[in-house]
């Protein structure tokens, strides 16, 4: 089977474009080629843009988990430790980068937690403990459990990250938020794509909620005295944008942390990337079908976490597209 030439040969699978590739490829060719655009169709027959059955794409959204987030961002697939993480990343960005109060930031920040709305296939009682407990739950300013009324984990950390955003920018004469990277990488016809979080990709920010916080017994999670494999290769793609050596802030209730990688490190996670990006090309370009491109590849259903908190009958539709 030889390499296809033609201008389609990755927009035909929806893929305009990398990113982080910190997920198998299996996924990243169904989320782009299966899942978007079965969700970029009902949009289009719910805005009246094509014809279809209204309530067939309504079902459609709720499978993915669909819902606006309070301050309007559209959510699919959502769990409380992502929201929670957006959370605290929009407290950072209303307490530095906007100037607001503490009371402001917090309050804007807490309505993005409550206002979670997971898939009804999940455990919703879990869920919503666990959203209750970001609040629920007292700690003393250290982190440490308390029976009196004082401090959340979800403050906790909303406060650690301040303290570890503040720290990392420490000397910039203004503080920027989430900022659109675009860039070229070395052996790619596709262009490279991330959203840095702060100061145009040069400060990432990652949070840690704790273990068993359905319960009324939370773990906190330790923070990492190493930058994860997934963050760093996610820290290496922004600098070979922007050529600046990136930090990344982790935080929990007990504290933060602020890394920063080596160029060697950055080169070598650099290297991954590029290996990755170039394999993904590749299985485009020899693949006759969405079903071809996916039999290349490794779904690992059973140990890959991006399959976790998917609607039983999408994880069906994947299974029977690999059988």
């Amino acid at each position: 089977m030889g390499f296809k030439s033609n201008a389609n040969t990755f927009s035909r699978f929806n893929f305009n474009w990398h990113s982080n590739p910190s997920t198998p490829d299996a996924w990243a060719f169904f989320d782009k080629a299966v899942l978007r655009p079965e969700r970029n169709k009902a949009w289009a027959v719910i805005r009246g843009d094509e014809v279809g059955d209204v309530e067939e794409a309504q079902r459609i959204l709720r499978m993915h988990a669909h819902y606006k987030d309070a301050i309007g961002s559209t959510q699919y697939t959502d769990n409380p430790n992502m929201v929670s993480g957006r959370a605290a990343e929009h407290y950072g960005t209303m307490m530095l980068v906007e100037d607001a109060t503490p009371g402001e930031a917090y309050a804007d920040a807490i309505n993005l937690v409550q206002g979670f709305k997971g898939g009804d296939w999940r455990d919703v009682e879990k869920d919503q403990r666990m959203i209750a407990n970001r609040e629920r739950i007292y700690f003393n300013a250290e982190g440490k459990r308390s029976k009196e009324p004082t401090h959340s984990e979800f403050q906790l950390v909303c406060d650690n990250v301040v303290q570890g955003l503040r720290e990392a920018t420490a000397g910039a004469n203004r503080i920027t938020g989430q900022h659109r990277l675009e860039g070229k990488l070395d052996g790619c016809e596709l262009p490279y794509l991330g959203f840095g979080d702060f100061q145009e990709g040069t400060v990432e920010l990652k949070t840690q909620w704790d273990q068993a916080s359905d319960t009324d017994n939370p773990r906190a999670n330790s923070l990492p005295k190493q930058i994860k494999a997934p963050h760093m290769t996610q820290l290496a793609g922004y600098w070979n944008i922007n050529k600046r050596i990136p930090k990344i802030v982790y935080a929990n209730r007990l504290g933060y942390v602020v890394l920063q990688p080596t160029e060697d490190e950055l080169h070598f996670a650099l290297n991954d990337i590029k290996v990755a990006c170039r394999r993904r090309e590749k299985l485009m370009r020899v693949a006759d079908s969405i079903e071809d491109l996916l039999s290349l590849t490794n779904p690992q259903f059973a140990d890959s976490f991006v399959w976790r908190d998917l609607h039983p009958e999408i994880k069906r539709k994947a299974k029977l597209m690999w059988s």
